[in-house]
C-alpha cells in the first residue's frame, strides 16, 4: 500500500477531509504506537509500511512505555476534538495499519501488544450482504411487489372495467379475431375497425 493511499483510507473512514489533518493523526498516532515496540520489531514492521511511517515507527520505537488510554487523549489534544473522537480516529489508523503489514505483522502486532489493543489492528470486515437481509428474503415480481409479503396470485387483478377481471376473459371481442360487418375481420385483413387489407393500404 502507498502512502497516499493509506491517508485516503484515513480520510475515507474517519470523515476527515483535509489531507494535512489526516496526515498528522496518522504520524501521531504511529509516533505513538512505536513507543511500545522494540527497535527489532519496529525494523521488521516498518517493511510493510510506506515510508515516511515506516521510518516514523524504527525512529521512535521503544522510547516509553505505551498506554492506549493516554494514546486517545493524545490524540484528542493534538487533533482539538472530543476524546471520543480521539479513540475512533486512533482505531482507524490501527486498523490501517493492520490491513498494511499483513497477516504476520498483525500477529507480531499482537505478541508485543497488551491483549485490549489487538482487535484493532483487524482489518476492516465488509458485510456480503445488507444486515437483516438474508439470501431467502429476496423478492422478485414473480413472489410479490417490492416490499409486499402478498403474492401477485392473490392480488385483486385489473382495474374494475378490466378483461382480466372477468372469469371468462376469452368470451369478449378479440384482437385478432374480432366480429364485425360485413365479414369476420383479422389482423392480416387490416387494422381493426377497416375493411382494406394491409396489402392495399
Amino acid at each position: 500500500m502507498t502512502y497516499d493511499i493509506f491517508l485516503t483510507r484515513v480520510m475515507h473512514r474517519t470523515g476527515i477531509d483535509d489531507r494535512a489533518l489526516a496526515q498528522e493523526l496518522t504520524h501521531h498516532v504511529v509516533e505513538r504506537l512505536a513507543h511500545c515496540i522494540e527497535d527489532d520489531d519496529a525494523q521488521l514492521l516498518a517493511e510493510n509500511l510506506p515510508n515516511p511511517l515506516g521510518e516514523l515507527l524504527v525512529h521512535h520505537a521503544g522510547e516509553e512505555i505505551c498506554d492506549l488510554d493516554a494514546l486517545y487523549h493524545s490524540v484528542a489534544e493534538r487533533l482539538s476534538v472530543d476524546l471520543s473522537f480521539g479513540l475512533e480516529f486512533t482505531q482507524v489508523v490501527f486498523q490501517i495499519i493492520g490491513e498494511t503489514v499483513g497477516l504476520e505483522g498483525r500477529q507480531l502486532l499482537q505478541n508485543r501488544l497488551p491483549q485490549p489493543w489487538h482487535p484493532y489492528f483487524e482489518p476492516r470486515r465488509t458485510p456480503l450482504s445488507p444486515p437483516g437481509r438474508h439470501r431467502h428474503d429476496r423478492r422478485t415480481l414473480a413472489s410479490a411487489q417490492p416490499g409486499s409479503s402478498r403474492p401477485l396470485s392473490e392480488a385483486m387483478p385489473g382495474h374494475r372495467n378490466s378483461i382480466a377481471r372477468s372469469d371468462h376473459p376469452q368470451l369478449g371481442s378479440k384482437l385478432s379475431t374480432s366480429h364485425g360487418k360485413p365479414q369476420r375481420r383479422t389482423l392480416a385483413s387490416g387494422r381493426p375497425g377497416s375493411s382494406r387489407p394491409l396489402s392495399e393500404g
